[in-house]
């Protein structure tokens, strides 16, 4: 089986960018590849089932940064330092090699709103090495960063209960 670097995007602003991301996460690891996932951005408090699930499998590790969103704290003091350190870190495991595939959960949030530089994020795309399989997900501008991607799936919502405020279900929404 011969590999050459890929770059998956999962955009737009409708529901399972993250679902689809660890699904592929699940079948890569199924077959025998090194998976590692990063959130960024997601409340470490609130666990999901893709989180769950992935814990119980081998050849995949799920790493949740301890920042969320201002959003859900109503805060954005020191984040954008604490992304910047984690986005760091992040490169590290992409440019390791010991990883086949690495996901990069909200990561595109995380450069549309600018806690981390559009070209330090460009500059790891431009380093994919040989045999990695990167996946990007979340909502926001994807212009500069689709020119280096392979995939790019835009998920669009037509129609969603969350328009009705009905709140994030369990094993649904997360």
């Amino acid at each position: 089986m011969t590999f050459f670097a890929m770059i998956h995007i999962y955009t737009g602003n409708g529901k399972g960018k993250t679902s689809a991301a660890f699904g592929l996460a699940m079948r890569a690891s199924g077959q025998g590849l090194k998976v590692i996932i990063f959130q960024f951005l997601k409340p470490k408090e609130i666990v999901s089932g893709e989180e769950i699930s992935a814990k119980k499998l081998k050849g995949l590790k799920v790493v949740r940064f301890d920042q969320a969103h201002p959003i859900f704290k109503n805060k954005s003091e020191g984040v954008n330092k604490t992304i910047e350190e984690d986005f760091e870190k992040t490169k590290k495991a992409a440019l390791s090699g010991k990883y086949d595939m690495v996901v990069l959960d909200e990561i595109i949030n995380v450069v549309d709103q600018g806690f981390i530089k559009k070209d330090s994020f460009i500059s790891l795309l431009g380093s994919v090495p040989g045999k990695l399989e990167l996946i990007l997900t979340g909502r926001g501008d994807t212009l500069g960063i689709e020119e280096y991607a392979d995939y790019v799936t835009v998920m669009t919502d037509k129609k969603h209960p969350f328009k009705k405020t009905t709140d994030a279900r369990k094993g649904i929404e997360y």
